[in-house]
């Protein structure tokens, strides 16, 4: 991997793919450790459909780093997958206040067509209007 050294992100991704597979072939601790093999882990049981699993892992990452947009958009998608509208769309919003460019990814993403009934899911991922500026009044 080092004769290729401005695709930094690539090898990081490979390690960590290399990493999932070790554990799931038994080759070395199958705990999960950094932060990104603990999303890794996470999406792989929600793939699996093992909710109870990833949401486990989920709240988890959530309370070591409250910030991030990509564990409040996948609990989003667990809350959705197990018929907790509220949940999941408080999460949701929390992925899109942190990060915008969810709007558009929860608006095209199969996992939360449960969620496209519920009136709060439209004022989730609809973008909202431009402020209009004050004009001022000549006399």
């Amino acid at each position: 991997m080092s004769g290729f050294p401005d695709e930094k992100e690539m090898q990081e991704r490979a390690r960590v793919y290399l990493s999932i597979c070790q554990r799931q072939a038994g080759g070395r601790d199958s705990k999960p450790r950094s932060f990104e093999e603990r999303m890794n882990a996470a999406t792989v049981a929600i793939n699996r459909g093992a909710f109870e699993d990833s949401l486990a892992l989920l709240r988890k990452l959530a309370g070591d780093r409250p910030d991030n947009d990509l564990v409040h958009y996948m609990l989003g998608v667990v809350y959705a997958a197990t018929g907790d509208p509220v949940k999941a769309l408080a999460h949701l919003r929390n992925a899109v206040d942190l990060n915008p460019e969810n709007r558009l990814l929860a608006n095209q993403d199969a996992d939360l067509d449960p969620l496209r009934p519920d009136p709060g899911f439209a004022s989730v991922v609809e973008a909202p209007l431009p402020r209009r500026r004050a004009v001022a009044r000549r006399r």
